[in-house]
């Protein structure tokens, strides 16, 4: 069995690193940014995907 909240967490962590590279100037900045990217990834997949469990 997969687990697809483990994929979802890896590819969560480095792309929000890189977003945070390429879009922030600055450490504290990055790390803020960094965060509520990952933040809002995570919490929209799970959101999104409850939303077409509904829908099925």
């Amino acid at each position: 069995m997969k687990s697809y909240l483990l994929i979802l967490l890896l590819f969560s962590i480095p792309a929000s690193v890189d977003l945070a590279i390429i879009r922030k100037e600055g450490k504290r900045e990055r790390l803020i940014y960094g965060v509520k990217s990952f933040l809002w990834m995570v919490v929209a997949s799970i959101l999104f995907g409850w939303f077409m469990y509904i829908l099925r």
